[in-house]
């Protein structure tokens, strides 16, 4: 498994592969969409929602590269790590959305790889990058790798949601939107498997850790309904694989994760003309187009060596939030139940009440006291008058909102949308809301499912409402007897039947609330005429539902269980090969039952800070840990090398045991010894001793995917060629 964003030559050659295999018509419509096709459907439910989400994942992601391998036996999936891009101050400008990579970002996808694309629906690939949604932060991604027991990362209601893998995968979904933004219709987007790869990545490293402190990562997690779709026994509906199986290490021996590229101040090159060092984390991280693109549109340099090293951002520049300008157009598919029309679908008029987000502060005009301007409340402040006060201020809370929104603007956005309950079809808009005000009154407009006459022909859809934080709004619907609104689901009904409340078409769904047939130059606005009315008061209970998450544990630096008597193989991460004497550290870091650090860990929940820390195992001089995404991974200089505390990279030497005493370096050996191995070095030259420095382990196999296991690959072409039958 390769980073994504290492070179466009790489992606490139993936993606014309994908195109190949998404030709082959020896399976119907093509081996792509045949594949993706097995993620609709009542298999979301088996994928989705449950302990099984990253095992089903992971057979499915490897079974696309067993289709992607028979095309060409050399390919491997590339990753998308999106916390790279979210470490710009705007995602949505990152070189990733570029033709060279993965092509248009809004609307019909016209440019890229993947240009032209249709689903089997006869839609076009569709995009609404940076809309709505998150990508994942490297805080998500520790909080992830923080927890030691799978109960604690797949999706259940007691799992709080900072910690839970899907919940954290989803948001990536909505950032793309369009195509990627449903589960029937993502995997038609050839970026739904590079996002998978990485979150399978993520999940390895979890599984990492829990071999690390003897915990054994094919346990899955206990499931009591024995009728759930994700009881360990529940099919997958691969083959005779269950839920259970997609935990079995088995499944990784064809393949290893290389890590994204590093960086420091001091050695800032990271091997790409797309990537420039972010030192304050220590990451490489996408640079902005102008930077790459000549002005004549082409790449520099299409077939000679990088141009010179892109200058790194300082380490004093700090994450700012990205900036998203209300009323971005979001292109919908139109597609209903198979046909892809926009005449196919009504308009419904939606009403929505909107207050004064709790912390919003950033309007500057004040009230006037005997001639001083008094700062201490804006005039529009709820908090500042005795009855909004009382009837907003007082009974609002502070929810959760995504983490790039650190303050609210005067201008916000509510995403209105509407999922199809007795027809296949989603629609997504946005209306723009006032947010000075103390409480204020904007519309907009849902498609739903034009319904045809008699009881057959009724449209049912289930509309949400949330605002551009990723706060939900709740629903009242109107009383047909008392006109008044009350607290509903927001599940409607659409039929023949009169009064209509919607139209056939926009157009008659503006004339429906404005009165402008009868009062042309001062139209009336027919309030009577919204059904549903959304309500965003920022209260802290979550609508919808009454359960609440279980107390967040701590996470456990010990080894929780006995050490296994057999030894557990630990592909990626390997244990020392010399063994290591552990003596008595109290304030260190505990990385594996065979590592403590001489440093403390960070915090409760993260034991580092800073990406590529490294730091010597205690009593060793080859073990080390190093930091990836908050947590110390075990790493061992080969032989002829040992750890140098001081540089904090393998150099040439030996180590040897001195009887009572801890280990110490015999350098003059390892003056004589030759150093073989793959080497990670950038080409620096350090000086002194030979530096290297140690990426992954074990190296023979650290440039991407290698599917080398005959059973598996077998079963999974078997499965393709038989799935229809």
């Amino acid at each position: 498994m390769i980073p994504l964003s290492t070179d466009a030559k790489t992606l490139k050659d993936a993606c014309r592969r994908y195109i190949t295999a998404a030709s082959l018509k020896t399976v119907e419509p093509n081996k792509y969409d045949a594949i993706a096709l097995l993620h609709t459907g009542m298999a979301s439910f088996t994928a989705h929602g449950g302990a099984g989400f990253p095992g089903w994942h992971r057979i499915y992601i490897l079974m696309f590269e067993t289709a992607l391998r028979e095309v060409d036996p050399s390919v491997c999936l590339p990753y998308w790590d999106s916390s790279l891009d979210n470490e710009l101050d705007d995602p949505t400008q990152s070189h990733i959305w570029t033709a060279d990579f993965f092509g248009t970002q809004q609307g019909p996808v016209l440019e890229g790889p993947f240009a032209n694309w249709v689903t089997p629906d006869g839609s076009q690939l569709i995009r609404n990058v940076g809309t709505d949604g998150d990508l994942l932060t490297a805080s998500s991604i520790e909080g992830v790798l923080s927890r030691s027991r799978h109960d604690d990362i797949v999706t259940s209601e007691n799992v709080d949601p900072q910690f839970d893998l899907e919940f954290h995968h989803a948001a990536v979904h909505v950032f793309c939107g369009g195509t990627m933004g449903q589960l029937d219709t993502a995997a038609f987007d050839p970026i739904f498997f590079m996002l998978h790869s990485f979150v399978d990545y993520i999940w390895e490293l979890f599984r990492t850790n829990l071999r690390s402190l003897g915990i054994d990562p094919e346990d899955y997690p206990d499931v009591q309904d024995v009728d759930s779709r994700h009881h360990s026994t529940a099919s997958t509906g691969f083959g005779d694989l269950t839920q259970a199986d997609g935990y079995l290490d088995s499944l990784t021996d064809s393949y290893v994760y290389e890590s994204a590229p590093i960086c420091t101040a001091r050695f800032p090159d990271c091997g790409s003309r797309y990537l420039t060092c972010l030192d304050r984390i220590n990451r490489c991280v996408p640079v902005n187009p102008s930077v790459v693109v000549s002005p004549g549109g082409q790449i520099p340099f299409p077939n000679g060596p990088n141009p010179p090293t892109i200058p790194t951002i300082p380490a004093t520049s700090c994450p700012r939030p990205h900036d998203r300008s209300p009323g971005l157009p979001i292109q919908n598919d139109f597609c209903c139940d198979k046909t892809c029309d926009s005449d196919e679908w009504a308009m419904v008029p939606l009403k929505i009440v909107n207050v004064r987000p709790p912390k919003f502060s950033g309007y500057q005009s004040f009230p006037v006291k005997n001639g001083v301007v008094d700062s201490s409340f804006d005039i529009y402040s709820p908090k500042a008058y005795s009855q909004t006060n009382r009837f907003i201020s007082s009974r609002q809370g502070n929810p959760k909102t995504f983490r790039r929104c650190t303050g609210d603007d005067n201008i916000g956005q509510v995403f209105l949308s509407s999922q199809g309950l007795n027809y296949d079809g989603f629609y997504k808009e946005a209306a723009i809301i006032d947010q000075r005000l103390a409480v204020s009154m904007s519309m907009g407009f849902v498609a739903i499912k034009k319904p045809t006459r008699g009881n057959l022909g009724v449209s049912k859809a289930l509309i949400r409402a949330h605002d551009s934080c990723g706060r939900v709004c709740h629903s009242s619907c109107k009383n047909s007897v008392t006109g008044k609104y009350e607290q509903c689901s927001g599940a409607v009904a659409l039929s023949t039947d009169k009064p209509l409340m919607y139209g056939s078409n926009y157009d008659e769904a503006v004339m429906s609330v404005f009165d402008y047939e009868f009062n042309n130059d001062c139209p009336s606005f027919k309030t009577e005429s919204f059904f549903l009315t959304f309500y965003c008061d920022f209260h802290n209970e979550f609508p919808y539902v009454d359960h609440k998450h279980a107390q967040v544990p701590a996470p456990s630096h010990r080894v929780p269980v006995p050490e296994p008597q057999v030894p557990v193989e630990v592909v990626s991460v390997p244990e020392p090969e010399v063994p290591v004497e552990v003596l008595p550290l109290h304030n260190g870091c505990q990385v594996t039952s065979k590592c403590v650090l001489d440093v403390p860990c960070a915090s409760r929940f993260v034991q580092c800070e800073s990406n590529n820390e490294k730091h010597l195992c205690h009593g060793s001089c080859r073990a080390y840990g190093v930091c990836t995404y908050g947590r110390y991974f075990l790493r061992l200089c080969p032989e002829g090398r040992y750890f140098d505390d001081v540089v904090k990279a393998c150099v040439t030497g030996f180590c040897r045991k001195v009887t009572g005493a801890e280990r110490i370096l015999d350098r003059g050996r390892g003056d004589t010894v030759g150093l073989g191995g793959h080497d990670h070095s950038h080409g620096h030259s350090h000086g002194g001793p030979s530096v290297r420095n140690e990426q992954s382990l074990p190296e023979p196999h650290s440039t991407g995917r290698r599917p080398n296991r005959p059973s598996y690959s077998q079963m999974l072409s078997d499965f393709l060629r038989n799935m229809h039958g």
